[in-house]
């Protein structure tokens, strides 16, 4: 399997880990992180299924993802803040 498939599949398994706590299935979810052989695919494969929603979610609202970056930025302060 080439590196862009590996990739790609790792793409896959990271966005079924999302869908699988989303919908409470977190035995599902710790399955899929478990197929992960590797910590840096597994990584990887999160930070490109990120940029990729990122962009997605720019394209769709008509923001530049620089915008679409900082409004999460902000919201995860804000998370934080509530935490400390």
């Amino acid at each position: 399997m080439s590196r862009d498939a590996v990739l790609l599949a790792g793409m896959q398994h990271a966005a079924g880990v999302i869908a699988a706590r989303r919908r409470g299935d977190l035995d599902g979810a710790t399955a899929l992180l478990r197929a992960f052989t590797d910590d840096a695919d597994c990584a990887h494969a999160f930070l490109l299924l990120t940029e990729l929603a990122l962009t997605i979610v720019a394209e769709e609202t008509g923001q530049d993802l620089q915008t679409v970056v900082r409004e999460v930025s902000l919201r995860i302060a804000a998370l934080a803040a509530a935490v400390d």
